[in-house]
């Protein structure tokens, strides 16, 4: 009897462990239905270059969370915002559901200061004096200027004597009324403002470095923007070096970097020349009799006395200044 008792007791111990088991299968198969939010949102631009509408399209969320790519957050009540300097900023918008469901989107806002402020410079009836002047899309606080050491206006249009032939750097300082900060960092000649356009160039040589344009001394070291690195390649005879653009661009002025040595090495006689097909070819300037004097890692800027539109830009070097060795450290196109 008693074994049948105790036959019993562990058969009636596994039929409710067996039980809760199964219950509790049943309990965890069992899904909540969770309704995610949706995100989306628009930077609208304004009258103010650093000022933006907020305008939120989010949908099935308790609270928002605004990201501006400033250190500067906000909240489902956020309706503008204003940046303080020119950059791309990355906006990133959050919507949190009830349930903890989020759902974002990021997007771009891009503020170049060249879209906020445009800086020009006429000549005035002063020989090789110019005046210049600001077109800007934010309402002007205050202006400062760096037109040399010494010179430093707070007018809105400063006037400035250059020597001839020149290329000047200049910057100036804007300080919006709402206190957004733009500074336009640009050259001035005689004739007027250029701006570099040397990084939209592709560049092709005639000769290059040994071991390649990559190379510690390569030709890419001529549009890196660093007077520092140079390219060097032994005296081919010739020597040519052509830039193009994207489109056809009319080039003010030019600049020619000198290297860290040896300055027989320097280029001596050379034309500029522009082209719309490749083939044939127009002189825009030719130089002889050049030397940079030992005058090491400096640039030297020569006029384009009339500048047209070219595809092709190519620098033609017909003698060195007596090495067997060629070296340049810069090449530089103003349009």
């Amino acid at each position: 009897m008693k074994q049948l008792f105790k036959l019993l007791t562990l058969l009636t111990i596994s039929l409710s462990v067996t039980s809760c088991s199964n219950s509790g299968n049943v309990i965890d198969e069992q899904t909540e239905d969770v309704k995610r939010p949706f995100v989306d949102f628009e930077m609208q631009p304004t009258d103010d270059p650093f000022t933006f509408n907020v305008i939120s399209k989010a949908q099935n969320y308790e609270k928002l969370e605004w990201r501006f790519g400033d250190d500067s957050l906000g909240t489902d009540t956020t309706k503008t915002h204003m940046y303080a300097v020119p950059g791309i900023y990355e906006v990133t918008l959050t919507a949190i559901a009830e349930s903890g469901a989020t759902a974002k989107k990021l997007i771009a806002v891009k503020i170049h200061p060249d879209s906020v402020v445009k800086v020009s410079a006429v000549k005035t009836a002063t020989p090789n004096e110019v005046m210049f002047s600001i077109d800007s899309k934010a309402e002007i606080g205050s202006v400062e200027w760096t037109l040399d050491a010494q010179t430093k206006p707070t007018t809105l249009n400063p006037v400035k004597t250059y020597k001839q032939g020149t290329l000047n750097a200049f910057s100036l300082k804007l300080v919006t009324r709402k206190g957004a900060v733009v500074n336009v960092d640009k050259f001035v000649t005689t004739e007027g403002v250029v701006s570099n356009v040397t990084n939209q160039v592709s560049l092709s040589v005639s000769a290059d470095n040994s071991g390649g344009k990559n190379a510690n001394e390569g030709s890419l070291k001529l549009i890196d923007a660093d007077t520092e690195t140079k390219m060097y390649t032994p005296w081919p005879g010739t020597y040519w070096a052509q830039f193009t653009f994207p489109g056809p661009t009319s080039i003010k002025f030019y600049g020619i970097g000198s290297a860290n040595d040896a300055p027989t090495r320097d280029p001596k006689d050379w034309t500029l020349q522009g082209s719309n097909d490749g083939l044939t070819w127009e002189i825009l300037d030719a130089r002889t009799g050049n030397t940079f004097n030992g005058v090491y890692k400096t640039m030297f800027y020569f006029a384009v006395q009339n500048p047209k539109p070219f595809l092709y830009y190519r620098w033609n070097v017909t003698a060195n200044n007596g090495s067997t060795g060629f070296q340049f450290s810069e090449f530089r196109l103003f349009k």
